[in-house]
């Protein structure tokens, strides 16, 4: 049996519409009766049918203004028109009206049956078009991609993602040439994207919205069948996002490597600075225990004051040296930026650098509820005063430099716990109107010893290698830029949303000894022979040792007030291992250390047995005395 076709009639007539229901009642068909055009549309917007015969002369409408209903609100529904007026005109006014086929009264039944069996099949064939069209539809709708169906070099097709991505109404495209007025210049000829053979086409190239912006675009083409006909079909996909995503990661990988590279120029850097010192010690203290011993009036005293003054100078290079070398991560106590930016303006060494540059004024900008940061306050020292006269010498004669200060949020992109990398920040910015740096300069900066100064005017290069590891010791970061409008430098220090801490004050009078006795032990005898002399000159009784062996023969036959260690003596154990040792001896004896260079490691290790005062060579005496007599006078 077959499926029940839903069929509507429609005529004035109802002796006509008997005999036709009569006849379709036979053949199973399931039909319902309307007189006038009113009812069939009532009818028609209440159920769903599949065939309407349509009479053409109804009593309040045409059954071919019926039949153009029908095609419009009811898609699903194939009108069949009746008529007694056998006319051609009718007949082509009813097909362009939407009427699937005409028949012409009185009805042949046989005839009948094979049209509506025909409209019938032409109604599912017409449903699957539709229901493909829609499968198709919500496809191409529904991806991220824009497609276009392009014939002879013209845009005939395409999905609302394309026209989006353009910034376009449909409207305004087809039919428009493509890809030339889509695409940006040569970008895709260059590629050979533009190709029009049987070969598909995978590339990016540079899309041109409408509003004149540009963006990257991947493209794939290929030759299909359209309708028929042949066509390329083309698939465009707006990349923003991904090429965004690539050049951070690439930045990041530049930062991570520039990282790295300081991290083993500073290895290097430390691995002279223990024989620089050592070398040095003598240069800086021997001066000292002359002129100690001289006045002002004598001869060759202003000679031997100008020795001794180039020797601090070279001792302050070696310091940088080993700042730059040691990448030690010691947390700070909570300080006031500001106040450590105000507190350097007003310093008499900023003030005497300033003087030599009449022309150039500073103006500062900071916040007022500013957080306190993690950073000690030599480090602070040490950026502020690399980055100002960074400043100073590229403006030269007239200008300005600006420091302000602000709260923030950063993500450090060398962390390497994700849960710390984005936080809270103090960022310091120092920029100048002078000279910019050019963008092959700027890559290096940071570098040890890489400086563009003229030979012998000033700077070692080591200047902002100095401000880079003390920003990296606090768990920094710091990024420069710079064009023809001048340099910046922005510096992002952890907040420890604390209060400062209060400010320490370090005392650097030199103080006398009394006859206590000092056992030296330095691998060197020469140094030994330095030290001893200073610290005879200080009033102590100082003995020597170049060895572990030696230092621990000599203290298990007599005691001594106080022990200095180099932290690193060659072929030996180093310092943290021999006053382990000593300790065995004495528990109580007291040491400090003077060394070249000693790895954080062993700094945070000597503090821990006990050793409170930690030297860098060279050491001059008011710093050396000082350090002795805390040393002794401490009870803890």
């Amino acid at each position: 049996m077959k499926d029940k076709v839903a069929i509507l009639l429609v005529d004035d007539e109802e002796r006509f519409i008997d005999g036709l229901q009569s006849v379709l009642d036979h053949y199973e068909y399931s039909c319902t009766r309307a007189l006038t055009g009113s009812e069939a549309k009532q009818l028609l917007q209440e159920t769903d049918f599949d065939i309407a015969l349509l009479d053409v002369g109804l009593p309040d409408m045409s059954g071919c203004d019926l039949a153009e209903f029908i095609t419009t609100d009811c898609p699903d529904t194939s009108a069949i028109m009746l008529t007694g007026l056998n006319t051609v005109e009718t007949a082509v006014q009813a097909m362009k009206q939407g009427a699937y086929d005409f028949l012409a009264k009185p009805i042949n039944h046989e005839h009948l049956l094979k049209v509506i069996d025909k409209a019938v099949a032409h109604n599912r064939l017409r449903k699957d078009l539709r229901l493909s069209e829609a499968r198709f539809q919500v496809l191409t709708e529904a991806g991220w991609e824009g497609i276009v169906v392009v014939e002879n070099d013209l845009l005939v097709e395409g999905n609302s993602q394309f026209f989006q991505m353009f910034g376009y109404n449909k409207e305004e495209l087809l039919g428009q040439p493509f890809p030339e007025s889509l695409m940006v210049g040569g970008s895709l000829q260059e590629k050979g994207g533009d190709s029009t053979d049987d070969a598909a086409y995978s590339g990016e190239s540079t899309g041109l919205r409408k509003n004149g912006s540009s963006f990257p675009v991947e493209v794939r083409h290929r030759a299909m069948e359209y309708l028929g006909r042949p066509a390329r079909i083309w698939v465009l996909r707006d990349i923003s996002e991904r090429v965004r995503d690539e050049k951070e990661k690439l930045a990041l990988q530049d930062k991570l490597a520039r990282a790295t590279r300081l991290e083993a120029l500073g290895l290097m850097a430390g691995s002279v600075a223990h024989d620089l010192n050592n070398i040095l010690t003598a240069v800086v203290s021997y001066p000292e225990i002359l002129l100690k011993q001289m006045r002002e009036q004598d001869p060759y005293y202003q000679e031997i004051k100008k020795i001794q003054e180039a020797g601090k100078r070279a001792a302050a290079v070696v310091a940088d040296l080993v700042s730059v070398a040691r990448g030690k991560k010691t947390k700070p106590p909570p300080i006031g930026l500001n106040e450590q930016i105000i507190s350097h303006l007003e310093s008499i060494e900023h003030n005497e650098r300033l003087a030599a540059y009449p022309g150039v004024k500073i103006d500062t900008g900071l916040q007022t509820d500013l957080q306190s940061c993690l950073c000690s306050a030599p480090r602070i020292h040490k950026i502020l005063l690399n980055l100002i006269g960074n400043g100073l010498e590229a403006i030269g004669h007239d200008g300005i430099i600006r420091i302000s200060t602000e709260n923030c949020r950063f993500a450090n992109p060398v962390m390497r716990d994700q849960s710390m990398r984005v936080g809270n920040h103090v960022k310091m910015t120092i920029s100048d109107n002078g000279e910019g740096i050019n963008a092959e300069d700027l890559e290096h900066i940071f570098d040890p010893f890489y400086s563009t100064k003229k030979s012998g005017r000033s700077g070692t290069g080591l200047g902002l290698a100095i401000v880079w590891n003390s920003v990296m010791e606090s768990d920094g970061w710091v990024e420069a830029s710079s064009d023809e409008r001048g340099t910046r430098f922005d510096v992002y220090l952890p907040a420890s949303g604390t209060e400062p801490a209060a400010k320490l004050l370090e005392p650097s009078k030199q103080e006398n000894g009394g006859g206590e006795t000092i056992l030296l032990v330095d691998d060197e005898a020469e140094q030994n022979q330095t030290m001893q002399n200073m610290l005879g000159s200080l009033g102590y009784k100082a003995f020597s040792a170049t060895n572990s062996e030696q230092a621990l023969g000599f203290l298990r036959s007599c005691r001594v007030d106080l022990v200095i260690l180099d932290m690193i003596m060659a072929g030996d154990i180093d310092g943290c291992q021999l006053y382990r040792k000593i300790l065995d001896i004495n528990p109580a004896q007291k040491a400090l250390v003077v060394s070249g260079f000693s790895e954080s490691e062993q700094v945070s290790e000597a503090k821990a047995l006990g050793i409170r005062t930690i030297l860098e060579k060279p050491v001059t005496l008011p710093v050396v005395s000082r350090a002795i007599r805390q040393t002794l006078e401490d009870d803890g």
